[in-house]
């Protein structure tokens, strides 16, 4: 049975590669791959972060780092003041690389992104960002189903597909991002991204006509509901559609400050697929922790199956860590303007 779910994988992953980009769980930790205008939107004078995914690691593979997919990234943003009246220029940039499948399907993407924060009033403000991009893809040792002698793979029968040893292209990503306090107990965010607005044209097999990569997009929003001078409620929610490919977040965590500068949070959530068509399905259940002392903040995540998938066998989940540090300055010439939303 895991080796049919293997052949499943290698499938979906070719499938995948023209239908769906790349996404974390915690979209809250990765701010510049869920919307360019989240970029210097950083309560400190810049932040660093790294996160890493591990999904099916003994599922179908025996061995942590021999998993059919892993996701690692690093990205890097910051604030910069201009004028007088409180607005900013974000710049930053983030590397990611995604192995897929039993192919081991690899996407390399290296990006730079920008944005416009401006000052609303005390407790307000509008960030218009967008990103450019370079991305390559790769695969080693493709996987299909005609090769497969009944659960036995058999690399001497031959696939009959022939595919493009790498493909690159430029992309851009357009954003936009509110967040303000609407009470002093009560704080929102609402954004927008559009990916993949260039839409670039590619196919992985030889000798047929280039197809359009499908544009993206996502919402996202939550709230802060602060309760007393240390707890508080965060609900969340993510909502992202590719071509005929939709996907749904949503969940609540808890907040507790242990000091100004110190604070635990713990949250479970849910994914769902397909969620505006009749094939529709709950696809994870979440839980997530993370603890910040000063400007760092640690992260976990694991995404429990419970679609069909399961039946694939054990850690057939999606394991992700976080690490993230955000340089907190002795004066806060920015602290006005520079606040965001909390996980």
């Amino acid at each position: 049975m895991k080796k049919i779910y293997l052949v499943l994988i290698a499938v979906f992953t070719f499938l995948a590669a023209g239908a769906q980009d790349i996404h974390y769980t915690q979209f809250y930790n990765t701010p510049l791959t869920t919307n360019p205008a989240l970029t210097g939107v950083v309560p400190g004078t810049y932040r660093v972060g790294v996160i890493y995914r591990n999904q099916w690691f003994s599922g179908v593979h025996s061995g942590f780092f021999n998993s059919p997919y892993q996701t690692p990234s690093v990205s890097f943003d910051m604030p910069i003041a201009v004028g007088t009246k409180g607005d900013a220029v974000g710049v930053g940039a983030f590397i990611l690389y995604d192995a897929a499948g039993a192919s081991s399907f690899g996407t390399f993407s290296a990006e730079a992104s920008g944005s416009y924060i401006k000052h609303l009033g005390p407790n307000h403000q509008l960030s218009a960002g967008l990103q450019v991009g370079f991305t390559q893809t790769s695969y080693k040792n493709p996987q299909f189903a005609s090769q497969y002698q009944g659960n036995e793979f058999n690399g001497n029968i031959l696939s009959g597909v022939n595919l493009q040893p790498n493909l690159k292209y430029v992309n851009l990503n357009i954003g936009l991002l509110y967040y303000g306090k609407l009470t002093s107990k009560i704080s929102l965010y609402l954004g927008g991204t559009i990916f993949n607005t260039t839409v670039p044209k590619y196919n992985l097999s030889t000798g047929q006509d280039k197809k359009s990569l499908y544009l993206r997009g996502n919402i996202s929003g939550g709230l802060d509901f602060a309760i007393g001078r240390r707890i508080h409620i965060l609900p969340s929610v993510l909502w992202m559609r590719q071509s005929v490919t939709n996907e749904l977040n949503t969940g609540l965590g808890f907040g507790y400050d242990i000091n100004m500068t110190t604070n635990v949070t713990l949250g479970i959530y849910n994914r769902a697929n397909d969620i505006i068509t009749k094939y529709h399905q709950a696809e994870s259940a979440i839980v997530y922790a993370a603890f910040q002392v000063k400007g760092f903040k640690l992260g976990a995540s694991y995404d429990f199956t419970v679609s069909k998938f399961k039946e694939a066998g054990a850690g057939t989940g999606g394991l992700e860590i976080s690490l993230m540090y955000i340089g907190l300055p002795k004066v806060y010439s920015l602290k006005e303007i520079m606040f965001c939303p909390r996980f």
